[in-house]
């Protein structure tokens, strides 16, 4: 799928915000076909958001810029995939805060697999500039045995921007499986998880850990079905708790 289809498809089951990181490929368009982009979301009535892996501040600078071109105000950053260890990463963030500023974008590092939540809190608290924030992600810090309940205490005052996501946790030998699900249908408590953050993200990402059938025709019919659900799930649990 093409990024144009990506953000028609994403218009027509009803989505306001769309992130888009590097596995679109947005990483690689040059200046012209970003603005084309942004022209492309506006008519959809899309909000951009760009997101990236890395903490060096090349990498950084890359997205942030990037993400302004995009007329996107938040940009999502896993920061722990390069090896950094936390104060080679403070004093990255530091780096950029000119650039954040100028630009009117806000980074958001996300809870992902190598720092723990607590980590990643103090990273942005030692930073300590509105520009730099929190991507929130329930499920993720599971790898650093943190569950979603710790993940979000440490994390919510700092919260920018929201992954929503749904999974289901069984043993298997003398492990244990975690399974993705559509929204609603796993163990997560996603209207506690909705209502904490739902007043302080400027916006909610579906996520979904699906794993892909046999069959390419099954797995896009799959993912379809997936995002139409979980939208609909996510609209439905915010618009009750309005009521």
């Amino acid at each position: 799928m093409s990024i144009d289809g990506f953000l028609e498809q994403a218009a027509e089951l009803g989505a306001e915000v769309v992130q888009l990181c590097e596995n679109t490929g947005v990483d690689r368009l040059d200046d012209r076909a970003l603005r084309d982009l942004a022209g492309l979301a506006r008519r959809l009535n899309l909000k951009l958001e760009c997101g990236s892996s890395g903490g060096r501040r090349g990498q950084l600078e890359a997205g942030i810029r990037r993400t302004a071109r995009l007329d996107g105000t938040l940009f999502r950053c896993v920061l722990d995939s390069d090896g950094l260890e936390p104060q080679a990463v403070i004093a990255n963030l530091q780096g950029v805060l000119p650039l954040l500023r100028d630009s009117g974008v806000v980074l958001c590092a996300e809870n992902h697999f190598r720092f723990s939540p607590k980590v990643l809190r103090r990273i942005v608290e030692q930073v300590d500039d509105p520009a730099v924030a929190v991507c929130l992600d329930p499920l993720n810090s599971i790898a650093q045995l943190v569950g979603p309940d710790e993940a979000v205490r440490e994390l919510i005052a700092l919260t920018r921007t929201a992954h929503v996501k749904d999974a289901r946790i069984t043993r298997s030998g003398t492990g244990w499986s975690i399974c993705g699900t559509p929204l609603g249908e796993g163990q997560l408590d996603l209207a506690a998880y909705l209502a904490a953050v739902a007043t302080r993200a400027e916006s909610l990402l579906i996520e979904a850990w699906m794993h892909p059938l046999d069959a390419e025709q099954g797995t896009l019919e799959q993912e379809s079905a997936w995002a139409r659900s979980s939208l609909a799930f996510v609209k439905e649990v915010i618009k009750g708790s309005r009521r």
